[in-house]
């Protein structure tokens, strides 16, 4: 106990020296891999954090978590409920916090308001693959003085990937040029996949409501995943590879059976069409 209150009096301590140097938004607290219902931590660990000078102290810490885990799986990639913690000494209004995994954007929050002092807690439902991810977590990312953290999760487990049968050897050839990365393409209004996205959207708007208060156990995934597709709705354009992975994860629930079960037993509220 005299251990866990002395580690407290210093985080405490700490808080109020980083907050007095840097009055913007700043990551605190523990980076934690949760179960659905918010509380049941999978794993959990203080990311190290980089200056704003851009040098780091310390180890880079890492967590273990299996695919078993997560909530989603497909094509060795899985989806875990991820909750960490920011504060701010001056209150905030409209900010973005974004995540990276070996240097691909795999989640971001938008829209984020903070009290002057007060720690949010925000979820977030990042993509990770199988085996290692050194997962950068940039919050006020678009200020001039955003904060950055780093941990590194190792999920074991394959996370759906089909086992790979071995190639024919192939014949030696002259190495080629690297070829020209590909542009950036987006899905957007009057594209079939857009329609598809819209769709998507109507039903999870539809799904929310209904289900609200009825008992559903993937209740908090299915709304925020309605936020996120209704996110790019608003924006009118979706990165291709984000796409990807909105619908893989639509899709996923779709087939959910107790997904299914709780739309076939929805009755609708009066005046709500």
């Amino acid at each position: 106990m005299k251990s866990r209150l002395v580690t407290a009096a210093a985080l405490a301590l700490w808080s109020q020296i980083a907050l007095a140097a840097t009055p913007t938004a700043q990551l605190t607290g523990q980076v934690r891999l949760v179960k659905s219902d918010g509380k049941t931590v999978l794993a959990q660990a203080a990311p190290l954090l980089v200056s704003p000078a851009g040098t780091a102290t310390g180890k880079l810490p890492e967590i273990t978590v299996s695919d078993k885990d997560a909530f989603l799986t497909a094509l060795g990639r899985c989806a875990f409920n991820l909750q960490y913690d920011e504060v701010s000494a001056t209150a905030v209004a409209g900010s973005t916090n974004r995540f990276y995994s070996n240097d691909a954007l795999i989640a971001q929050n938008t829209q984020i308001a903070l009290e002057a002092r007060a720690v949010k807690t925000i979820w977030t439902q990042p993509y990770l693959v199988a085996g290692a991810n050194n997962v950068r977590l940039v919050i006020n990312a678009d200020s001039g003085a955003p904060s950055t953290g780093w941990v590194r999760i190792h999920v074991t487990g394959t996370c759906g990937k089909p086992a790979a049968t071995a190639p024919a050897p192939a014949p030696v050839a002259e190495p080629k040029p690297a070829p020209t990365p590909a542009p950036v393409s987006w899905v957007q209004p009057g594209s079939g996949d857009w329609n598809r996205l819209n769709n998507a959207w109507g039903y999870s708007n539809y799904a929310v409501t209904q289900l609200q208060g009825r008992g559903f156990a993937k209740y908090d995934a299915l709304v925020r995943l309605n936020a996120a597709i209704s996110a790019a709705i608003k924006a009118k354009k979706i990165a291709s590879a984000d796409y990807a992975s909105l619908m893989a994860a639509w899709n996923a629930l779709l087939a959910d059976p107790g997904f299914k079960a709780a739309m076939a037993a929805v009755v609708p509220k009066p005046g709500v069409k």
